[in-house]
């Protein structure tokens, strides 16, 4: 039980990480206006609405990356039910993404790409540790 727990949290864990990491070199090659403050949800919104459809991509990415990386790392520590912790992991990540999409408003297009990414990505990872590796 607690391996398991362990497992979860690790995995979440991982695709935090994976994400900031991503997103963190998607700002390099589209850094923030020199005029906005981050934490402003109004000058966000406004980036946000005129951002390079490349950076949201790499959003995306940093998404799709995470999820699968945690995925991962969940199936591969989880004692029974790998896939279960990993989509477990999905989940925990769709909270935060739904928490971001609600405090900084998004395109469309990119809400619904955001929260269709977790779960899928996070069971492919899943899936991909429980393979046998030579």
């Amino acid at each position: 039980m607690f391996r398991s727990i362990l497992s979860v949290l690790g995995g979440a864990a991982v695709g935090v990480f994976t994400i900031s990491l991503v997103q963190f070199l998607s700002h390099q090659l589209y850094p923030l206006p020199t005029n906005s403050i981050p934490n402003d949800p109004q000058a966000m919104a406004t980036f946000m609405t005129n951002a390079p459809v490349a950076a949201l991509l790499l959003v995306l990415l940093a998404y799709a990356l995470g999820s699968f990386f945690g995925g991962m790392v969940a199936a591969r520590y989880a004692t029974a039910r790998p896939v279960l912790h990993a989509l477990l992991v999905g989940v925990l990540l769709l909270v935060a993404g739904i928490a971001n999409l609600v405090q900084i408003p998004q395109p469309l297009w990119f809400t619904v790409i955001s929260l269709a990414i977790y779960l899928p990505m996070a069971f492919f990872g899943g899936m991909m540790s429980m393979r046998r590796m030579p």
